[in-house]
């Protein structure tokens, strides 16, 4: 074969940023009415969780890695994060290895799971009532997210590791407090 037929045949087979081929579909593949077929990420705005499916499309994304036997959890854990960072969604990764069992951890949008959201409304007066601070999810959807992990191990001496994002009753990064200028000016002393 040609090295130019070879490219043309490469070039109409493989797609730039084309997905995984998985079921529930992968990253960048496209609109699901489209000619690429189906992603969690598309022009319509995933990062958006209060539109309806959206967390069900991120969820699906999720369920490809839910699918596999792996050697080290800890490993696909963080490739986890990275892919949902792509929605602006992050969470602490654990100090330790991840273990065996159920384990869930809190997630955040746009921001920074040590110190939560930080976002304000232009017309608040930060002097007389301090920064707004949350998860950046709560105030969309009227309830935190978390990102549940389960690790089983298997006959096969590999762990079976379930991803999935359910809803949550609380975050510790939504303070039930207001905090006022007067009592935390953002300083540490």
């Amino acid at each position: 074969m040609k090295f130019k037929t070879l490219i043309k045949k490469i070039n109409s087979t493989i797609n730039e940023n084309a997905g995984e081929h998985t079921e529930g579909g992968g990253i960048f593949i496209g609109d699901p009415q489209g000619k690429l077929g189906q992603s969690p990420l598309t022009d319509k705005g995933t990062f958006n969780l209060a539109m309806p499916r959206h967390i069900d499309a991120i969820n699906a994304m999720l369920y490809t890695f839910s699918n596999r036997d792996y050697i080290d959890p800890d490993s696909i854990v963080g490739l986890v994060k990275q892919k949902l960072n792509m929605f602006g969604l992050d969470f602490n990764l654990p100090t330790n290895r991840v273990p065996d069992g159920m384990s869930s951890y809190e997630l955040v949008q746009y921001g920074s799971p040590q110190l939560g959201v930080y976002g304000q409304n232009p017309y608040d007066d930060v002097n007389k009532n301090g920064f707004k601070q949350g998860d950046g999810i709560k105030e969309k959807l009227g309830y935190s997210l978390a990102l549940t992990v389960n690790v089983v191990k298997q006959p096969n001496h590999l762990r079976k590791v379930t991803v999935t994002i359910v809803p949550a009753s609380s975050s510790s990064y939504n303070p039930d407090h207001v905090k006022t200028a007067a009592n935390d000016c953002g300083c540490q002393h």
